[in-house]
């Protein structure tokens, strides 16, 4: 079926970081462009300026591709479908699902949602290859986007439109959320004097190495830190340390508790929960009676 639909033509609608990282997985195996529509009206896979979508029809193709911000899908999905004739209608988003294209359907489009789960930078060799891709949507769609996304060299996966709110929740989780953890841990280095810069790239470049023994080894081969070794005097220096940060603290417990379901079995679990259940001792002790 990929072979099928690589001799269809392909239309994009966003030639943004993401779209141009589809294209460019799309031509590298072989595929066709008809048309690219960015904010400026259409373009041809040529890029001479075309007339405005708005009152011209595009050139029938047998995939559209809106590769244009989640709030924008439904919008530009409603302009460009009694336009842009073809049997297959995606997106790229992973927080929507197929139906943000339900403006497809009555036109005798399948409609699907096509999330590649990776972050897009922009860089000049981006594609699309060993990238998980979640497809939910038509049956039909379904099928093709699975077909396809194994065809551009990437690792299809169906998802269950019941699903989908808890996977994208997850996939920010490890995206935004690591970058939210290190700009905490960096706050923190700031707090005591180093400068944001040299706090910056050194938790970050820990952070990098972190998840990449993540994405190596197994969980309780890969985590690292005071809790994965049992130092229960460390965790104790920890918990005291950031008495005065409740948010921070928060987070090392959540964060504490993971790593230890995950490493189960190394012993002193009770002992460090109870640390991490704990106030600050030194404060407590020094505290004056009322």
């Amino acid at each position: 079926m990929a072979e099928d639909l690589l001799l269809r033509t392909l239309g994009l609608v966003g030639p943004g970081r993401a779209g141009r990282a589809f294209a460019r997985s799309w031509t590298e195996a072989d595929g066709r462009i008809g048309w690219v529509l960015g904010r400026s009206g259409r373009l041809s896979d040529t890029s001479e300026p075309a007339s405005s979508p708005e009152t011209d029809g595009l050139p029938p193709v047998g995939i559209v591709v809106l590769a244009v911000p989640d709030d924008s899908i439904r919008d530009v999905a409603e302009r460009i479908a009694p336009r842009a004739p073809c049997s297959f209608a995606l997106h790229l988003s992973g927080a929507l699902g197929a139906d943000a294209l339900s403006a497809f359907r009555p036109h005798g489009a399948a409609v699907a949602s096509f999330h590649p789960v990776r972050p897009f930078v922009g860089a000049a060799d981006e594609d699309l290859r060993g990238a998980l891709v979640a497809v939910e949507g038509d049956p039909g769609a379904v099928d093709a986007g699975l077909a396809l996304a194994e065809r551009l060299g990437a690792r299809p996966y169906r998802l269950a439109s019941t699903d989908r709110g808890r996977y994208h929740a997850a996939a920010t989780l490890a995206a935004g959320g690591t970058a939210a953890i290190v700009s905490i841990a960096v706050r923190n280095w700031v707090a005591i004097g180093i400068p944001e810069d040299v706090a910056r790239e050194t938790l970050g470049g820990l952070s990098s190495r972190a998840a990449a023994a993540i994405a190596a080894r197994a969980f309780a081969e890969a985590f690292t830190g005071a809790v994965a070794r049992r130092d229960a005097g460390t965790v104790r220096g920890h918990v005291d340390a950031l008495a005065r940060e409740p948010e921070t603290l928060a987070l090392y417990r959540a964060l504490a508790e993971e790593t230890l379901v995950r490493t189960a079995g190394l012993g002193r679990e009770d002992e460090i929960r109870a640390i991490l259940r704990a106030g600050n001792p030194a404060r407590d002790r020094n505290a004056t009676p009322s």
